[in-house]
Parts: C-alpha cells; sequence; structure tokens
C-alpha cells in the first residue's frame, strides 16, 4: 500500500516537472537572452538578473 503512495507521489512529481519543462521551452529566447547565456558560458558563471 505504501508503495502505490510512493509510485503516486513520484508520477505527480514528474508530471509536474514535465509540464514545467515544457512551458519553459514554449517561449522563443529573445536576442538579448541569448547574449546573455552566451557570456555567461564564456565566463563560466549563471547568467545574473539584476
Amino acid at each position: 500500500m505504501i508503495s502505490y503512495v510512493i509510485l503516486g507521489i513520484a508520477f505527480l512529481y514528474a508530471v509536474i516537472q514535465i509540464s514545467l519543462y515544457a512551458s519553459r521551452r514554449r517561449r522563443p529566447l529573445t536576442r538579448d537572452d541569448i547574449d546573455e547565456r552566451l557570456l555567461a558560458a564564456l565566463n563560466g558563471g549563471s547568467p545574473s538578473r539584476d
């Protein structure tokens, strides 16, 4: 019985993560976003959000 609860929670977590990933992928990146990501990759850090 406990295993079904754990499987249900894991399934819900996977569905939520997939939906978040899909919603992020639908939005096209602007040139500024691309430039910021490339600059961050070259500098070896994460992009700053000021």
